[in-house]
């Protein structure tokens, strides 16, 4: 299981992929079911939908 946070390494989340297990600082955790990346002119936004429908978010 990898832990997401705002320290989380582009690298690592580059990684992940549909059906890794995921978990997050405010106790969400899951099987990934879809992955969005919006790119920004200065950022990244990682959004991992999990399996229960929870959104985790990951900014960088």
């Amino acid at each position: 299981m990898t832990h997401i946070d705002a320290l989380t390494p582009i690298s690592r989340l580059e990684q992940l992929k549909v059906g890794d297990l995921i978990s997050d600082t405010w106790g969400s955790s899951g099987a990934i079911k879809t992955i969005e990346v919006l790119k920004g002119r200065t950022s990244l936004t990682y959004y991992f939908r999990i399996k229960s429908g929870k959104l985790i978010l990951a900014l960088r």
